[in-house]
């Protein structure tokens, strides 16, 4: 199967950092801070883009539904899928955790492709809170793609590196339950 890949483009926004919502006391990095991590982060990404982008589409059985993604780098944020936004601390592993929510959600048909698994495994957790629920497939998803690119220590590092205790919860579930059996019923009949 010939995998459409999307066009990665890394963009800073003045007008978007503006527009974000910081705590108020936030106060802005300096520009060479920002150029420099920036940088960094594209020269992180582009030797692992086609690979990483390859795994995510073929683990999930999903296409990619849009020609281009734009990953726009600020401050001050926690980084999320829609816009893809990233911050200085983010690395190549923050950026595959964002596309893998990105292309299950997006185009509208993937997210409705899955919904059925999507909603059985959201059920078979419904003990666990909204945020440890989602992340057990995101997790179990970014773990496969771990497993084949990186090694133990990346591994060991990407699960530990989290703090919050939804996303430490939904690691363990992982662990426990299997990240190959959560992504066969992920992607049960696709």
């Amino acid at each position: 199967m010939k995998i459409n890949l999307p066009k990665i483009i890394f963009r800073r926004s003045r007008l978007y950092d503006e527009a974000l919502a910081r705590e108020p006391d936030w106060k802005k990095p300096e520009e060479s801070f920002m150029k420099e991590h920036f940088q960094k982060i594209q020269d992180e990404w582009k030797p692992v883009e086609t690979n990483m982008l390859k795994a995510i589409s073929s683990i999930t059985k999903l296409p990619w539904g849009e020609k281009e993604i734009v990953i726009y780098f600020t401050y001050g944020i926690v980084p999320y899928s829609d816009p893809l936004t990233i911050n200085p601390v983010s690395n190549i592993h923050t950026i595959t955790h964002e596309l893998i929510h990105r292309i299950l959600s997006r185009p509208q048909e993937n997210k409705e492709k899955i919904k059925d698994n999507w909603d059985s495994l959201m059920d078979e957790y419904k003990d666990e809170d909204q945020k440890c629920r989602t992340h057990i497939v995101i997790h179990a998803i970014h773990l496969a793609i771990l497993k084949k690119h990186f090694d133990n220590k990346t591994i060991q590092e990407e699960m530990i590196q989290v703090k919050h205790p939804d996303y430490i919860r939904s690691w363990e579930i992982v662990k426990r339950d299997g990240y190959e059996i959560i992504i066969l019923k992920l992607t049960k009949g696709l």
